[in-house]
């Protein structure tokens, strides 16, 4: 297990700040099973990383995911108060997303 600061897009990752999509793509190989679970608590992180994984599908050797899909209205998410980040995203968005997975 490692901590850090995890990136929101291919174009922002490095070492420090990886971006999850390309250190499985680097880390696994085809004949990998990967399970990868996504909760990240940042509704920007999560979205870029799930953008990929949706349209680079094949790319990303992902045989299974697990999400944790933040949205707004959440009575969850009320302990956090209702960060603004959230404030576009919706039960329709989020049903889309796992429909297409």
């Amino acid at each position: 297990y490692t901590k850090c600061a995890v990136s929101s897009s291919l174009q922002e990752h490095s070492i420090d700040h990886p971006f999850l999509p390309k250190v499985i793509q680097s880390d696994t190989s085809d004949q990998d099973y990967v399970l990868f679970k996504l909760d990240i608590d940042s509704p920007k992180v999560e979205a870029g990383n799930i953008d990929y994984i949706l349209k680079a599908s094949k790319e990303t050797k992902i045989d299974e995911l697990f999400w944790e899909h933040h949205i707004a209205g959440n009575y969850l998410m009320t302990e956090w108060g209702n960060p603004e980040s959230l404030d576009n995203i919706t039960l329709r968005e989020s049903y889309t997303n796992f429909l297409t997975m």
